[in-house]
């Protein structure tokens, strides 16, 4: 994952700085990079990251040559303080770890401390946006989607107190779909 994610953004900013000024694209036709999950491999405490080193060139030179980053981090304590030190605006939805609130706490203006305070106790598809695209910090609620993802947490005392018959059979499905994926 590091030397793939590495090699398409250089990729990218190489085309982007080498056609800076060409009608079709560099600044003449934007591009937006989004990392999602970003805290796997642009680790503040990763000193060797070919990832990492790729993509914070994109966040301190990318903007003049039209390159624009997008990190999405259940984990902000993690990321790389360069990364964090370029970002220019900061949605934060619920954090309630204290290492990832003083983050958003650090990017946001003093008076604000009420409003960040709010970060453990935000309801799902709420979120506090902070920084230069935002006039005012400012807490929102997100439209959710519908349908939703399948993404919420299993029930776990109603599943750990269903009866489970053992049987040979119950995982043949899952080895098999194992086997069949794709890369």
């Amino acid at each position: 994952m590091d030397i793939a994610i590495g090699l398409i953004t250089r990729f990218v900013y190489d085309s982007m700085f080498w056609g800076r000024n060409e009608l079709y694209t560099g600044k003449n036709r934007p591009l937006l990079l989004a990392y999602e999950e970003a805290h796997t491999y642009l680790n503040k405490n990763d000193n060797n990251s070919y990832s990492k080193n790729a993509v914070e060139r994109v966040f301190k030179e990318g903007r003049k040559f039209g390159v624009g980053a997008l990190v999405i981090s259940q984990r902000p304590s993690e990321i790389s303080e360069t990364i964090l030190a370029q970002i220019g605006t900061l949605i934060a939805l619920r954090l309630t770890n204290s290492g990832d609130q003083s983050i958003v706490k650090s990017s946001s203006p003093d008076n604000l401390n009420s409003l960040i305070d709010l970060l453990p106790s935000l309801r799902v598809g709420e979120a506090i946006i902070v920084g230069e695209s935002i006039k005012i910090p400012s807490r929102i609620r997100v439209k959710l989607n519908n349908p939703r993802p399948t993404s919420e947490d299993p029930k776990l005392v109603e599943c750990w107190s269903k009866k489970h018959e053992p049987s040979d059979e119950n995982y043949k499905p899952v080895v098999t779909k194992i086997r069949e994926q794709k890369i």
